[in-house]
């Protein structure tokens, strides 16, 4: 069953606070069945809960201590904004990418559509640049690794 909240911001809020646990299942029982996530960065998009939990389970494989800090939230009309920082360290591979075992702390923007209670759309943005100098990558390298593997995946999916 998924969760019901009083207004936008709130279900933003049960959103992060689950991912921030790395509870994937609470997190998507905050979302339409049918949502969109757009990870910017990573040009990456995961259509419906079973492709995003798939994607989330990939990336806190990678970042098991990712933790969402909310510092600023706005809704208006189903339309959440906000922005805050995210931190998390690399203990493990991400999309062909070996862990560097350092961590990265990072400002994010964020736009959420709530439609009936539930999170329809994610569009997610932070520097994917300041991330790899963070995390000690090329960011070079690491584009090419994240766009190899989101060709994979899209070819997977067809």
């Amino acid at each position: 069953m998924r969760e019901r909240h009083t207004s936008p911001v709130d279900v933003v809020r049960a959103y992060a606070t689950a991912k921030s646990r790395a509870d994937i299942p609470a997190a998507l029982k905050s979302c339409h069945p049918d949502v969109v996530f757009e990870t910017i960065p990573f040009q990456a998009v995961a259509r419906g809960t079973e492709e995003a939990a798939r994607q989330f389970a990939g990336f806190l494989r990678a970042f098991p201590d990712y933790d969402v800090e909310l510092g600023y939230l706005h809704g208006m009309s189903g339309l959440v904004v906000g922005s805050g920082t995210i931190r998390a360290t690399m203990a493990g591979p991400l999309a062909g990418i070996d862990p560097t075992g350092k961590a990265y702390a990072l400002p994010f923007a964020c736009h959420w559509t709530v439609r009936d209670g539930l999170i329809a759309h994610e569009r997610f943005f932070f520097d994917f640049h300041q991330m790899c100098e963070q995390l000690g990558l090329s960011t070079d390298a690491a584009g090419a690794k994240v766009a190899a593997w989101r060709e994979h995946a899209q070819r997977a999916a067809r």
